[in-house]
């Protein structure tokens, strides 16, 4: 308003043959010329009225000599250190507006839904005005009986809505698939093993699936890591793979689960044929085991491992479609649904190795039982044993839970031999 009001007063000066503006200095005229327009610059120091007391005395000589008092302290216009800012609007643009809205109109259609254990699709339809075939349809299931643990589904709040959930339902699966066919660049980091480390212990600093560890370093005895060892750690989860003769991208990615667009982004080559003894990274992929799951035999009469927890396997070892991403995974041990907080007791006796957080596994428990025998204890809600422990065949080690990437109370199970991991059911009696 001051501002204002002085503009006003200089103006008026100016028409009626005064020169207030004109006995500015010519440094202020080029200061002025170079500030943004919508900017008013008055100097008032030549203009200010005499203070008597807390009282201005106006001085009526000329119109030159009008003025409203001094200016309060603080940093002038001219000082370097002063930042003019404008200061624009933040409300959303209509069309963002309207795009919120739409949003909040389709998602009103479904509610998600995690199906639990043994749930069926007539159980979670009851007291619903939907049927088994609506969520079928807007889920696009193939048969109405196979639902899996953890497995997401949209359910439409409405018959009429089932259309507009089934094109939510692919959009989802759309966008899935498109981040599937991505990988980002590798970067190999070299690390160098301290004292007291393990495999497990380095792959949980640097947030990898253990398998990664052991599909990117060549290890003679991966249970005992020497401090000075080295090894390659990737940016992301994922093995090598040494070409052999004859094999292709296409053949590759399927072998390992992966897309071949994400092989061609992570290894930086736009395609082409691959030559023999090519080391190639594979992101996301896991590495290659037996897939025989005949329980008896030598090794089983051998090793003697007892089951480490009472409950339904839920998800065998094997190849299957990963509950969180839906992609095609290879799944290194047994699923073994249990209630949370059940007792989870050693498969055979040995010394714990790992007692800890491990990423995706979390809380985990490791034991080493010699003859290069190793197993995993994964999803605890409680550890019971620290690292270093010798345990014995049945002893209590953790209790289940779900911590870490679970859809639910279980234990995740694995049994290594030479640290690649092979079905549990081979050994277990």
């Amino acid at each position: 308003m001051i501002s204002g009001t002085v503009y006003l007063s200089v103006a008026a000066s100016e028409r009626a043959g005064g020169g207030l503006w004109s006995d500015l200095p010519e440094s202020f005229h080029a200061s002025a010329s170079a500030l943004p327009s919508g900017f008013i610059v008055v100097d008032m120091s030549a203009t200010a009225l005499p203070l008597e007391g807390d009282v201005f005395v106006a001085q009526a000589k000329t119109p030159r000599s009008l003025g409203i008092g001094p200016l309060p302290e603080g940093p002038s216009l001219f000082d370097e250190e002063l930042i003019l800012k404008e200061l624009k609007p933040t409300d959303k643009e209509p069309s963002d507006l309207e795009e919120i809205a739409s949003e909040d109109v389709l998602s009103a259609c479904w509610e998600e839904h995690v199906v639990t254990a043994g749930q069926t699709l007539s159980a979670i339809c009851g007291g619903r005005s939907i049927t088994p075939q609506d969520v079928a349809k807007a889920n696009d299931l193939k048969s109405l009986h196979r639902l899996v643990e953890g497995q997401l589904l949209l359910l439409p709040r409405e018959p009429g809505d089932v259309d507009a959930v089934l094109e939510e339902v692919n959009r989802r699966r759309a966008d899935e698939e498109a981040k599937q066919r991505e990988a980002a660049p590798l970067e190999l980091k070299e690390y160098v093993v301290q004292q007291g480390d393990t495999l497990w212990s380095v792959a949980n600093n640097f947030n990898l699936d253990i398998n990664t560890l052991f599909g990117c370093n060549t290890l003679k005895n991966p249970d005992v890591l020497a401090p000075g060892t080295k090894l390659r750690v990737p940016n992301q989860d994922g093995v090598f793979h040494k070409i052999q003769k004859g094999e292709t991208l296409e053949a590759l990615s399927k072998k390992f689960g992966v897309h071949p667009e994400a092989v061609a982004s992570a290894n930086g080559f736009a395609g082409g044929g691959l030559t023999a003894g090519q080391e190639l990274f594979m992101p996301g992929g896991k590495p290659l085991v037996a897939m025989s799951s005949s329980r008896g035999g030598s090794s089983a009469a051998l090793s003697g491992f007892r089951w480490p927890v009472a409950g339904r396997i839920s998800s065998p070892f094997g190849w299957r479609r990963d509950p969180f991403s839906g992609r095609r995974d290879f799944h290194t041990g047994l699923d073994i649904r249990a209630p949370s907080g059940r007792t989870i007791v050693a498969a055979k006796a040995g010394t714990v190795v790992y007692s800890g957080w491990m990423g995706g596994y979390g809380r985990v428990i490791v034991i080493n039982h010699g003859g290069g025998y190793t197993t995993l204890y994964a999803h605890c809600s409680k550890l019971l044993v620290a690292k270093g422990r010798k345990v014995s065949a049945g002893q209590a080690i953790a209790r289940v839970g779900s911590s870490g990437r679970s859809t639910g109370p279980h234990l995740h199970f694995e049994v290594r031999l030479n640290n690649s991991a092979t079905n549990p059911l081979k050994v277990l009696r």
